[in-house]
């Protein structure tokens, strides 16, 4: 796995990218997949992948973010807004790229809104870390 990182420009956005060995198909199950979002993302993952879909996850720290799908491009890109109580929305992109020798999953994630404090460029560090545990859980049964 190769974990690839930058921070554009604006404090409010932060990119993530890791390459996996695994098919694309592979990789946008894990993006997709209830289960399988709660191996990397968060223990708990309601997701309707679709547009318009209702998204929570309760994170490891108690922490709750809700959302709504806003775009799905099969097998290549999942965008949603999500928030927690109190605090603004953020726009997630997933996007999910063949490259030689596996995938590419690329995280965007940018707040809308402007007064809102700065992203952590931390945030999908930990998570993406965890995803690449899984190539070989990725097919499901």
């Amino acid at each position: 796995m190769q974990l690839y990182g930058c921070v554009s420009n604006l404090p409010h956005t932060v990119k993530r990218s890791v390459v996996l060995a695994a098919a694309p198909e592979e990789v946008w199950e894990a993006v997709t997949d209830e289960e399988l979002l709660s191996e990397w993302l968060a223990p708990e993952v309601e997701l309707e992948p679709h547009e318009g879909g209702g998204l929570h996850c309760r994170f490891e720290d108690g922490e709750e973010r809700h959302g709504e799908v806003e775009l799905v491009e099969e097998a290549e890109r999942l965008s949603f807004r999500w928030w927690r109580d109190g605090a603004g929305p953020s726009r997630v992109e997933l996007l999910v790229d063949a490259v030689a020798g596996g995938t590419r999953l690329t995280v965007i994630e940018s707040r809308l809104d402007p007064g809102a404090p700065a992203l952590a460029a931390a945030t999908w560090s930990a998570p993406l870390a965890r995803l690449r545990l899984l190539p070989g859980k990725l097919v499901l049964a």
